[in-house]
């Protein structure tokens, strides 16, 4: 709890010095529209999954995808929903708000890495088991910027005014992927972060480079 209420007063400081930088946007790059997203990853093949209009408005993204790969009779979802700036009141919305709200409950949370950055940053990832009555599914999530891949949505906003300063850049991205875990089998949620994980790895670099530019 105190870990937690200090990220928040660097983040209300970290706004207030920065709210002149992020008053005054400067024009983002028009990335390739994540439709273009490859349909398929090495031996998965996808297809989009329409959302609700409502649910498309609620989350404010500049533009969204929503996919599911298939390969084996293994299944993983994908969703990227992608902000060019944080300037204009547009909020991300966690997936430990939205999910709950679809009546998935978060059962186990945990934060795994995905490698390293070209910087050498761990790349430090979401991983959440949530269930709905007999129901589970892995879920990894993270937010992704020009410069970084961050795991906690309160530093994602600080290090999001240190980009204003440095570049001007406030796009950021949500990413998730969730694995449904079998439930005849005893080891599901291992066999679900062993298909989570290296779908997970694909997909990042692919987000890296289309939304921003780099690797």
């Amino acid at each position: 709890m105190r870990r937690r209420a200090l990220v928040l007063t660097v983040v209300l400081l970290a706004g207030c010095v920065g709210r002149f930088y992020l008053g005054a946007p400067r024009q983002v790059p028009k990335p390739q529209p994540l439709s273009a997203f490859p349909s398929a990853l090495q031996n998965w093949g996808g297809h989009d999954a329409k959302l609700p209009d409502e649910i498309v408005q609620q989350t404010g993204a500049d533009d969204f995808l929503n996919r599911y790969y298939e390969v084996n009779n293994q299944v993983a979802s994908l969703y990227v929903a992608y902000y060019r700036s944080q300037r204009q009141g547009a909020a991300i919305h966690s997936p430990m708000n939205c999910l709950p709200g679809a009546g998935w409950q978060p059962l186990k949370t945990d934060r795994v890495a995905l490698g390293s950055d070209a910087n050498g940053r761990p790349r430090v990832v979401n991983k959440v088991i949530v269930g709905k009555g007999l129901d589970q599914q892995l879920v990894l999530y993270w937010y992704q910027t020009a410069t970084r891949v961050t795991a906690s949505e309160y530093w994602s906003k600080a290090y999001l005014v240190g980009d204003a300063f440095r570049s001007g850049r406030t796009d950021i991205a949500l990413v998730r992927i969730i694995v449904p875990l079998e439930p005849r089998d005893r080891a599901a949620e291992s066999h679900a972060f062993d298909i989570s994980v290296p779908f997970a790895q694909m997909v990042l670099p692919i987000v890296q480079k289309q939304l921003f530019g780099s690797l």
